[in-house]
């Protein structure tokens, strides 16, 4: 028996990286998942296949979130897990950075995350508890070169994620973010080698993470094993911050 056997869980960004890797551990664990994806299908492995079912989810289109949230919750039969896994990245100097681009990463990375959490509310309270685990990143802690934008989203990640724990914990609802370093995901498969090797050198473990380890921590935060853990932010870097 899984640590999440009987649970159900919507998870937002499915359709790759830490959000597929969530996606499939949780239902290892024994949870039944609802994922989203935006422009790309989500490639379940095949074993997988029979507890999930997937549906698009636009997450700068914020008027019709709660709408299409609802609808897809309800015919799932409810959803007492949420993970907020979905995010894009614009590289680019703050000097010369485009105002829409800006836009667009507050707009999916954190506003988008804010309407879906905000969607679920009501489910949980009706299935008497909820865990939510937004995905931030060390980069919301810590600052990064040519990450304006992307920073400022995962740190106001993380300040919602307190907030909504300090609200929602006499409602039983715990949440959480989890602040990944570099993971072996789409977002950083184009970084050529001289750079990638200029950054693992500044690992102590000397490796860039697997998005199956960041699942591992999310699917302990989503169990009843994480019952009193509410408001905290998990870095998993390597050491990165050491």
């Amino acid at each position: 028996m899984g640590i999440l056997n009987g649970k159900k869980a919507l998870i937002v960004g499915a359709s790759g990286g830490i959000g597929l890797a969530c996606a499939e551990k949780f239902i290892d664990e024994g949870a039944e998942v609802l994922g989203t994806y935006r422009n790309t299908n989500i490639s379940i492995g095949e074993k997988y296949r029979e507890a999930f079912s997937g549906f698009r989810l636009d997450l700068e289109d914020r008027e019709n979130i709660p709408r299409i949230i609802r609808s897809e919750v309800k015919k799932f039969g409810g959803a007492d897990i949420l993970v907020n896994a979905a995010g894009i990245v614009f590289p680019e100097p703050i000097f010369s950075s485009k105002r829409e681009n800006w836009e667009s990463v507050i707009s999916c990375d954190l506003l988008g995350a804010y309407s879906v959490m905000q969607s679920m509310i009501v489910p949980m309270l009706s299935r008497g508890k909820g865990a939510i685990i937004n995905i931030s990143s060390v980069f919301g802690l810590r600052g990064g070169i040519g990450q304006s934008s992307y920073c400022a989203s995962k740190a106001g990640i993380i300040g919602l994620t307190k907030a909504a724990a300090a609200e929602l914990a006499d409602k039983n609802i715990r949440v959480n973010a989890v602040a990944p370093g570099y993971i072996e995901t789409a977002m950083t498969k184009d970084i050529n080698e001289d750079l990638r090797k200029k950054l693992i050198e500044n690992i102590p473990m000397k490796r860039f993470g697997e998005a199956e380890e960041v699942a591992e921590l999310c699917a302990f935060l989503a169990s009843d094993r994480a019952g009193y853990i509410t408001g905290q932010t998990f870095v998993i870097d390597g050491g990165m911050s050491i």
